[in-house]
C-alpha cells in the first residue's frame, strides 16, 4: 500500500476527530449569546416557569425577596421569566412557551425570545434560590431536603468536574488532531495519535456521562419539589445530541487510529521476482553452459584399432 492508501487510512479518523471537536465547541457555546437564537437554545436543562410567571398567585412572594437579574416586580409579587435555560458557563432567560411533557421528553421552547444571558463563569451552577430570590421560611418549605442535597452535590462536586473535564476533553482533542498529522507519514505517528485518542476518550466520556447523570437527576429533583408551584424542568435535546455525537465520533476515530497504527504502512510493494530467473552476470566471466555438445564423451585412446594398448610404430614384438 502506497502513500495514497496511507492517506486514505488516516483521512477518515482525522475527519471524525475534527467533527468531535466541532461538536464539543458547540456544547461550550450553548447559552452564551442572547443575540443568537440557535446558541441560546443549546442547554442542559431548562426551567419552564410560564405558568408561574403568568399566574403570580401561585407563588406569593414578597417583592423585597427578588434578586433575579431581570429584577421584575409588580403589585408586590415577583414576576418570573418564562424560561431559564442552563448551559455550561451560565444561563439564558426570557419569554416563550415550552412544549409539555416529562423531563425525558427533551422539550424545546417555541417562539422563544431571550431577554438576557449571564456572563460566562467557570464552574457555573444554577442556584434557583439566588436567581429567583427564594429566601426565608418559604424557601425552606419549597426546597426539600432531597432537592437541597442535590443542589449541594451540584455546586460542590458536579459543576467543578463537569467544566474541568470539558476543558480537558477539548484540549486533548486539539492535541490529537495535531499529533494525527504525523500519522499521515508513518505507523509510529498513528500509534502516538492512538494514545492521544485514548486520553481524549477518557476525558470526553467522563464529561458526557457525568453531565448526563447530573442534569437528569437534578431535573427530576426539581420537578418533584416544584411541580406544585407551576415550574417544570426539561432536558435540552440539542445539547445532549451534540455531546453524544462528540463521543461517538471520538470512539470511531480511535478505532481507525488504532487500525492505521498496525496496518497501512504507506510503503509500495516491490514486484516479486521469479526465483528461477537467471541473475545478472558480470561481464567477462566464464560459466559452464549445459548443451548438446557437453553430452559427448570422447572414446579412450587405448581402444583405438582394437589393440589393447596404444599404437607405437617403432615398437617390435619379440
Amino acid at each position: 500500500m502506497g502513500k495514497a492508501g496511507r492517506f486514505a487510512c488516516v483521512f477518515i479518523p482525522m475527519i471524525l476527530t475534527i467533527a468531535s471537536l466541532v461538536f464539543q465547541i458547540m456544547v461550550g457555546l450553548g447559552g452564551t449569546n442572547a443575540n443568537n437564537s440557535y446558541l441560546s437554545n443549546i442547554y442542559f436543562l431548562q426551567a419552564n416557569a410560564t405558568i408561574a410567571a403568568h399566574n403570580s398567585s401561585l407563588i406569593n412572594f414578597p417583592a423585597n425577596n427578588m434578586t433575579d437579574p431581570a429584577d421584575k416586580t409588580a403589585n408586590g409579587k415577583i414576576i418570573l421569566e418564562n424560561f431559564y435555560a442552563i448551559g455550561l458557563w451560565g444561563y439564558c432567560a426570557g419569554s416563550g412557551a415550552n412544549t409539555t411533557g416529562s423531563l425525558l421528553a427533551l422539550g424545546q421552547t417555541t417562539a422563544q425570545s431571550v431577554d438576557f444571558c449571564t456572563a460566562k463563569q467557570l464552574h457555573f451552577w444554577f442556584d434557583p434560590r439566588t436567581v429567583w430570590g427564594f429566601t426565608g421560611s418559604f424557601a425552606n418549605n419549597m426546597f426539600t431536603n432531597d432537592l437541597n442535597n442535590a443542589l449541594n452535590y451540584y455546586e460542590q462536586t458536579a459543576s467543578k468536574w463537569i467544566s474541568t473535564l470539558f476543558i480537558l476533553a477539548v484540549v486533548s482533542t486539539a492535541v490529537e488532531i495535531l499529533v494525527g498529522i504525523g500519522g499521515l507519514f508513518s505507523r509510529l505517528g498513528s500509534l502516538f495519535t492512538t494514545i492521544a485518542s485514548l486520553v481524549t476518550a477518557i476525558f470526553l466520556w467522563s464529561f458526557t456521562i457525568l453531565a448526563t447523570v447530573t442534569y437528569v437527576g437534578l431535573g427530576s429533583a426539581f420537578n418533584v419539589a416544584l411541580k406544585n408551584y407551576g415550574i417544570t424542568f426539561y432536558l435540552g435535546r440539542t445539547m445532549f445530541i451534540y455531546m453524544w455525537l462528540a463521543v461517538a465520533c471520538s470512539l470511531v476515530s480511535g478505532i481507525f487510529w488504532a487500525f492505521s497504527s498496525c496496518c497501512c504502512s504507506g510503503r509500495s510493494r516491490e514486484p516479486a521476482y521469479n526465483k528461477n530467473m537467471m541473475a545478472e552476470r558480470t561481464p567477462y566471466t566464464y560459466e559452464r553452459v549445459d548443451g548438446p555438445a557437453a553430452q559427448y564423451h570422447a572414446p579412450p585412446m587405448n581402444n583405438v584399432g582394437g589393440r589393447p594398448t596404444a599404437y607405437e610404430p617403432f615398437r617390435h614384438g619379440n
